[in-house]
């Protein structure tokens, strides 16, 4: 039996986990977006309450409205990427999105008990509006909806109720008819609901083919990248080695064509997280400009990486997302520049209006872009032109993530640029200086013991690869062709280490490591590494609630599996580590 099977009916979860989720989220994000409009609108709004009520009682009005919305942009603000939410910030934003709300409809109440029949169209008009806005994006959350309808709803049912001053017969049909609209919209944010949730579901779709294709893709690129990189560290004549370091290289240019395909995917459904951990910027610049280094001298430029004296290089953030942003800039520089020279640079900026942050900016002597090419260079899929496509080759999804992972760390990202004079990517993220970490032992020095691995994958060509590389490393390596086959091999003798994939015919890595764990195959706290094609952020995470202790992509990296069995062996203190 499977721990899931083990876990019993899923208990309902509490309303607040429910209602106060990542939806508010989204709705929070958006408010941003649209600050500086809405206090445009509510200038103009005041002035007219000015004019018509007086100037004082526009006046509080528009200083209650303005604290009000302080409220809501801080709130705001603490929700936003790359920060984390919690239910205290979104009751928070709740409480302020529904002050906002409120000071609509008292100003529609100010409007209706002059008793002017205009003036009650504009209190009617201005309900209406709020109502309107709650149905455009309120079905995203119960939240939501309830906050920006609520008060609109119960003032227009009250006002002619009791303030209406109207003969009987024309407040029920008043009230009757707003009724009516009111049903109206509620059908409205049902259908919308619906059509949401059909979206999801489309999306959660998307997400298991795209996570199948992917499973499916990296197979063979592990063969073809396994063996070659395996080619790579025999002896071999310079004309050989050439041959398999351009297999190297274009197999990992198709890996990095397949993890910006997936990774747009995953930015559109929501599902690509980000971790904050201290790392060294100036490191990460280094590694890039080292693996664009080659390509760079065979065009025949000049790649560099300026750092400013006394850079403080440790910041809080999501590395590996830095560095795409980063390779792929510089990857887009070197691909449109003939001659001259591709410069990337680090800096520390502050802007006045956000924390401080670093500007990351490429700067090349390419073909440059005009006006025209420049407003649809950051659309998914979109080049400057279609001869660019043809000429320069490329999905055109490089500058589509840079965007969207810049946004997503809450950040900006800018070009500067003329047409045959190169251009100037800038960008800008809100990175905290970190304190370096503790010195610590080098793990590249340090030899593996003697091990006894078992491979179970039932795919050969990754069969191969791995055994191949842990051999080269002196272990003894058993292969399993399914989980159930590698249970009973565990029966039957005893491993070290356990390299499983996650997806396999008859019995998967995922049932297999339930049932190790629950003591039906040898020792149950055996590690096993979980050997998968799915590598997206939330993964690892995800696997290690499964049981797995760790997690290995493939294509399979020799120094990625050997530097995953050290880290699981260090945490296991049965199996001794030799220096």
């Amino acid at each position: 039996m499977t721990e899931s099977a083990k876990e019993g009916p899923a208990t309902r979860a509490p309303f607040w986990d429910r209602w106060f989720d990542e939806r508010l989220d989204a709705t929070a994000v958006r408010v941003r977006h649209t600050f500086w409009p809405r206090i445009a609108a509510v200038a103009g709004t005041a002035i007219l309450f000015g004019l018509n009520l007086g100037w004082a009682a526009g006046a509080i009005w528009f200083a209650i409205w303005c604290v009000t919305e302080a409220w809501v942009w801080r709130s705001a603000t603490i929700m936003a990427p790359p920060r984390t939410s919690s239910f205290g910030k979104r009751l928070n934003y709740a409480a302020a999105a529904l002050a906002s709300t409120l000071m609509w409809s008292v100003l529609a109440f100010a409007y209706w008990r002059t008793g002017d029949p205009l003036l009650q169209v504009v209190a009617a008009t201005c309900l209406a509006s709020l109502l309107m806005h709650a149905a455009s994006f309120g079905y995203r959350s119960p939240v939501v909806l309830m906050v920006q309808a609520g008060p609109p709803a119960v003032t227009w049912l009250a006002l002619p109720a009791f303030l209406g001053g109207f003969p009987d017969l024309s407040t029920v049909t008043l009230i009757v008819s707003v009724g009516l609209m009111l049903f109206y919209v509620y059908a409205i944010v049902v259908s919308n609901t619906r059509k949401a949730a059909a979206l999801e579901a489309a999306n959660e779709a998307k997400s298991a083919f795209l996570a199948m294709m992917s499973h499916e893709l990296r197979t063979p690129l592990n063969g073809v990248l396994g063996i070659a990189r395996i080619l790579q560290a025999a002896p071999l004549s310079p004309r050989h080695a050439a041959s398999v370091d351009i297999i190297v290289r274009s197999g990992e240019h198709m890996i990095s064509v397949l993890n910006d395909v997936l990774d747009v995917s995953k930015i559109e459904a929501g599902r690509l997280d980000l971790e904050a951990v201290a790392f060294d910027v100036v490191d990460a610049g280094e590694r890039v400009v080292m693996l664009w280094a080659g390509t760079a001298a065979d065009r025949g430029l000049s790649l560099t990486f300026d750092v400013e004296p006394d850079f403080h290089p440790w910041v809080l953030g999501d590395v590996t997302r830095v560095r795409q942003v980063m390779l792929n800039l510089v990857s887009n520089a070197i691909k449109f520049t003939d001659q001259g020279e591709v410069r990337l640079g680090v800096r520390w900026r502050d802007r006045a209006e956000r924390a401080p942050g670093i500007e990351i900016s490429v700067r090349d002597t390419g073909i440059g872009l005009s006006p025209a090419q420049q407003e649809k260079l950051f659309k998914p899929y979109a080049q400057a032109e279609a001869s660019t496509a043809r000429q320069f080759g490329g999905t055109g999804l490089g500058l589509s993530i840079c965007r969207q992972l810049t946004e997503l760390m809450g950040g900006t990202i800018s070009l500067e640029s003329t047409l045959g004079e190169g251009a100037t990517f800038t960008v800008w993220l809100p990175l905290r200086r970190a304190d370096p970490p503790s010195p610590a032992g080098d793990d590249a020095a340090q030899t593996l013991p003697a091990l006894r691995v078992l491979v179970v994958d039932d795919n050969a060509i990754n069969q191969t690869v791995a055994k191949a590389v842990l051999e080269a490393t002196g272990a003894v390596v058993e292969i399993a062709n399914d989980g159930a086959d590698a249970l009973e091999r565990l029966r039957a003798a005893a491993f070290d280490v356990v390299v499983m994939d996650v997806r396999m015919p008859r019995m998967d890595g995922i049932e297999a490591v339930a049932r190790i764990r629950a003591g039906e195959a040898g020792p149950p706290q055996v590690p096993v590494i979980a050997l998968t094609g799915d590598v997206g952020g939330d993964e690892e995470a995800r696997v290690r609630g499964l049981g797995f202790d760790a997690l290995q992509g493939k294509p399979i990296h020799p120094a990625g599996l050997i530097g995953s069995i050290f880290e699981v062996l260090a945490r296991h203190p049965g199996v001794a580590l030799e220096a």
